[in-house]
């Protein structure tokens, strides 16, 4: 039986509608933002990237401590995700190792960098490879009790003088001072900060061995474990309930500890404010207010066989429209306050609009840690080096130096175990 020409067309179309349907690209994503979050994440990826590309995109949860080994058992077994949220330490060891594509490969990725901070890159770099994209941010500065302060008839503190004499007043009082770098290298990234404002850095530039033992840094370690040796911060506190009684009216955390202060202590509302991190002052007389913080990024895994689909959900992902949204909703959803490393979007964070310009001098002052082959598990050494000085009484230069000896044999250990990847770079 014949069809006539307007049948032979519908079917024609019914065809290829079906067809596109089925050639469609389908991205498998993991990520860590569960329950609400998960849920805006998802809600937003259909409804915007979607249902602009016509690319669909499966989202998992995949709880943030469990992606990096089922990554590469994923990997191994041939049933790896598109695209994989990390923490930004766990990024450069599995993109050398082969794991995660270089991204430095795509033609626009210069336009897509160009909106981040470049401070923000070293910890997701290797040579000329380039393994994530920074998303969501955390940059460290200071909390204060403006109702003590004003009691006190002290300022917010400026610098780390400020600090060290303000602390002394607080403890006069019985009062605690506190400085706290929540991640996986707790006292490196309490450390980076008095590194970076002397210009100096915790590796050599090859990242080849450990530069602990130069001037600058032994100064920066002294100036670190004084605060709490002769100055008295206090080593452990929790915040949330001291900020609110009054305890340890000042504080040096994270930025998401903003909202958390909002939540848990209700009753001190316009009793307290933030301020930029301590600054060193430099020698012609300027203030260097480097800090340091974590991030969450995004990766495309390299056995994808959606490269080009890949590489479009990773620009949304980073894009003004996402990471505006993204934020906003989950201030209404959630109450939090996030920020993504987009410099655009800060414009738009869900933070009070007086403290905005404050907020874009502290990305823009947030220097990320330098990745080297073997540094996550080299960081430990100034960890024990720490703990020798602050609990136990040694010398702070030679435990510093020893940190820096252990620190170049596993950094030059990793460097030979990953000898066969680097070459391939």
């Amino acid at each position: 039986m014949r069809l006539s020409g307007q049948k032979f067309l519908s079917v024609f179309m019914l065809f290829l509608l079906v067809s596109g349907f089925l050639a469609a690209e389908k991205l498998v994503l993991w990520t860590w933002y569960s329950t609400e979050s998960g849920e805006i994440l998802k809600d937003m990826i259909q409804n915007g990237f979607t249902a602009k590309t016509g690319i669909e995109v499966e989202v998992l949860l995949v709880p943030i401590e469990d992606i990096s080994n089922k990554l590469l058992l994923s990997f191994i077994g041939g049933d790896a995700p598109d695209v994989v949220e990390l923490y930004s330490n766990q990024v450069v060891e599995l993109g050398v190792r082969g794991a995660l594509l270089n991204l430095s490969t795509f033609s626009d990725i210069k336009q897509v960098t160009s909106e981040l901070n470049p401070m923000l890159l070293p910890p997701l770099k290797y040579k000329s490879a380039l393994f994530a994209l920074p998303g969501e941010i955390n940059w460290t500065w200071t909390y204060y009790r403006t109702d003590i302060f004003k009691e006190m008839g002290i300022s917010a503190p400026q610098t780390w003088d400020d600090i060290r004499s303000t602390a002394t007043k607080l403890k006069a009082r019985n009062l605690d001072t506190f400085y706290y770098y929540q991640g996986d290298a707790l006292v490196v990234g309490k450390l980076l900060p008095f590194v970076y404002q002397r210009r100096s850095d915790i590796y050599n530039k090859e990242g080849t061995a450990s530069n602990l033992a130069s001037a600058d840094n032994i100064a920066a370690f002294k100036e670190l474990t004084e605060l709490h040796t002769k100055y008295k911060l206090v080593h452990e506190d929790p915040s949330f309930t001291t900020f609110g009684t009054g305890q340890t009216p000042l504080q040096i955390l994270q930025n998401w500890y903003y909202a958390g202060f909002e939540i848990t202590s209700p009753q001190i509302a316009g009793k307290w404010d933030i301020a930029l991190f301590p600054a060193t002052k430099q020698k012609d007389g300027s203030l260097d207010r480097t800090n340091t913080g974590k991030m969450l990024t995004w990766s495309i895994v390299a056995s994808t066989k959606k490269k080009n689909a890949a590489w479009e959900l990773m620009k949304y992902l980073g894009s003004t429209e996402f990471t505006t949204a993204f934020m906003q909703t989950n201030n209404k959803v959630v109450q939090n306050r996030i920020f993504f490393s987009n410099k655009n979007s800060l414009e738009n964070a869900p933070f009070p609009k007086e403290k905005i310009p404050l907020a874009r001098e502290a990305l823009a002052t947030c220097r990320m840690q330098t990745a080297v082959i073997g540094g996550f598990v080299a960081n430990r050494y100034i960890d024990f080096a720490f703990n020798k000085v602050v609990l136990q009484g040694d010398d702070p230069e030679v435990a510093l130096k020893q940190a820096a000896e252990d620190s170049t044999k596993e950094i030059q250990r990793k460097l030979k175990e990953f000898d066969r990847y680097i070459k391939t770079l």
